[in-house]
This record gives structure tokens, C-alpha cells and sequence, in this order.
């Protein structure tokens, strides 16, 4: 039985744990149903067909490789925390930039890639672990920069505990990047245009569902169970905390961390609906569009309320001293 179909089992027969995140027992059954999921995915994360995350992946690296140069190497490298590593994609450009890398991620498959990735590169310094957010295996203060992307904050059932992890591993002043999900974007006028038009556009959600996105508070996101198709076809639902731009600011505070700068990343691709552009098989047309609308979002995505309105929220935070 190949991955995809043992994980289409598991979804169809696992218990509504994901619906209940206020619990103990919940959390740890989420954070192990997440991470059974990105293992199905280990065979194609690495080349993921589809527009959006192409894209995604290549401003977060655009902006690592810009914010998070190191200002000298000494004899001793400056440690970077990758939280969320997955197969190391960005693990491996902060190895490139000079930093010794410790990654975590809570699958095990993804590990094993990201660290065959590194030692093939000449990075024997890097080092990963099994873990989740919520408990850094790591000592107070250890780390000169943290990136957290993915978005994995969005998966942790505590985000809270993770950013206070976060902030305790990392120096004053030392630097994090870090991605969520975003609340107010066009996808949720996207998933109500589908719940009343028969699921059309792969939404997955009752007029009922979509509707209660718009109701207040208007401040603080809400927790969905987004429907995710993987290049191999076989959709799943994904359990997602969304933010709203000034919860994450005040949330990145209570933890000791200011926000420096901030951008949207699907601000204005998202104008097309991103059930369409997570598909491998995205027509020559989607695609075309796509990139007209990403060339106009680089000159944007930096600027309110472009910032604001999207669907993945990145931000470059310091901790205080």
C-alpha cells in the first residue's frame, strides 16, 4: 500500500480530535495526525509542482538570504534554530550562510531527508531532532536567529508555548522569521462563493462554515480544518490557526519579541482561488495568471494594508533586551 493510500485510511477512520484543540489528549493526537501527513509527503515536498508553493517557498528564501546574513563568521558560528524544518529547505540556506543549523520537526520522514540533505552538502555541523514546538530541546538563549516557517506556528495547538520557546532560545537582539496563516484574505469570499455553488472549487465547507468567518471578533483569527489535495491526489484536512496581523503583533510582544518588518505573501495570487493553485496540474492559463499577479505583489507585499491581507503573514521580529 503506498503512503498516499495508508494516509487516506488513517484520515477516514481517525476520531474528531482537531475539533477539540482545548485538550491535552487533543493536542498531542493533532500534532501526531500533522505529522503522519507531512510523512505521507516526504516523496514529493521537495518538488512540489503546484504554483503557490513554489512561490511561497521562494520569497521566504529570498528573504532569509537578505535579513538573515550574517554580519561576520568568527571561529565559532552563529547557531540558527530552523523549528519546523521540514526537509530542510531553509535549513539549507542558513547552513549556506554560515550559521550551524539545529532543525526539529515532528516528522520523522521529513528529518531523515533534511539531514541526508545537509551532510550531502558539507554541513556536518547541522544536527535534527524529533520535536515539537511546544517543547524545544534546546538552552536558553542559544540561538542568533529562528526561523519558523511553513507556516508551523499554524499547526502547533500551543502556539503560545511555542512562542514563548521561541523566544526563550533565542539571544537579545538574535532575529525570527516566521509565517502564519492569515485570517482576512480573498479565500475566504473564495470558500463561500464554493459552499453555495455545490463545492466547486474543492472548499469542502457547508454555507454554514464559511459564513462564520465572518463574524466577529474581527481582531482574533478562528481555527479551521482546511482541505488540502497532495500531488498524489488524495485530499486531507488540514487543522490551521489564523491570525490576523494585529493579534501576531500583540502575541509576538507578549513573548518578548517586536515586530521589525512584515510583508504578505498571497495577497494578490490569491485574487485566484488557492484550492486551484495548490494543484500540480494547474492549467498553462492559472499559471500565467499567477505570475502577472506575483510580479505585481513584490511591489506590494511589504506595504499596508497589502501586509495585512493575506494569506501567509511573514514577519522578521527581534527579541528584546
Amino acid at each position: 500500500m503506498t503512503p498516499a493510500a495508508k494516509l487516506l485510511l488513517f484520515c477516514m477512520s481517525r476520531d474528531r480530535y482537531v475539533r477539540r484543540p482545548d485538550t491535552d489528549t487533543a493536542a498531542s493526537n493533532q500534532t501526531r495526525y500533522v505529522g503522519r501527513i507531512f510523512n505521507a509527503m516526504a516523496g514529493e515536498y521537495d518538488n512540489l509542482k503546484d504554483p503557490w508553493y513554489g512561490y511561497t517557498f521562494a520569497e521566504i528564501e529570498r528573504t532569509i538570504r537578505r535579513y538573515f546574513r550574517p554580519t561576520s563568521i568568527g571561529q565559532s558560528k552563529p547557531t540558527a534554530l530552523d523549528i519546523g524544518c521540514g526537509t530542510g529547505l531553509q535549513s539549507l540556506v542558513l547552513a549556506e550562510l554560515g550559521y550551524k543549523v539545529k532543525g526539529i520537526d515532528i516528522a520523522d520522514d521529513l528529518i531523515a531527508i533534511a539531514a541526508k540533505k545537509l551532510s550531502a552538502a558539507g554541513f556536518a555541523d547541522a544536527h535534527f531532532l524529533h520535536a515539537d514546538a511546544e517543547h524545544l530541546p534546546f538552552e536558553d538563549g542559544i540561538a542568533d536567529v529562528i526561523n519558523c516557517c511553513g507556516p508551523t506556528l499554524s499547526f502547533v495547538p500551543d502556539w503560545r508555548a511555542a512562542l514563548k520557546e521561541i523566544s526563550r532560545c533565542l539571544k537579545p537582539d538574535g532575529k525570527l522569521l516566521l509565517e502564519v496563516e492569515g485570517k482576512w484574505t480573498a479565500d475566504i469570499i473564495w470558500e463561500l462563493i464554493d459552499a453555495v455553488t455545490g463545492n466547486s472549487l474543492d472548499y469542502d465547507s457547508s454555507p454554514r462554515q464559511a459564513m462564520k468567518q465572518f463574524l466577529p471578533p474581527w481582531t482574533i483569527g478562528h481555527h479551521i480544518e482546511y482541505s488540502f489535495v497532495l500531488e498524489s491526489g488524495t485530499t486531507v484536512r488540514m487543522p490551521l490557526k489564523l491570525f490576523t496581523a494585529s493579534e501576531l503583533r500583540r502575541e509576538l510582544a507578549n513573548a518578548g519579541l517586536r515586530i521589525e518588518k512584515r510583508w504578505g505573501l498571497h495577497c494578490l495570487t490569491n485574487l485566484l482561488p488557492s484550492t486551484v493553485l495548490h494543484r500540480a496540474d494547474a492549467g498553462r492559463l492559472v499559471r500565467s495568471i499567477f505570475y502577472q499577479l506575483a510580479n505585481l505583489e513584490h511591489l506590494v507585499h511589504g506595504v499596508w494594508p497589502f501586509n495585512a491581507l493575506a494569506c501567509s503573514l511573514l514577519v522578521m521580529a527581534e527579541k528584546k533586551r
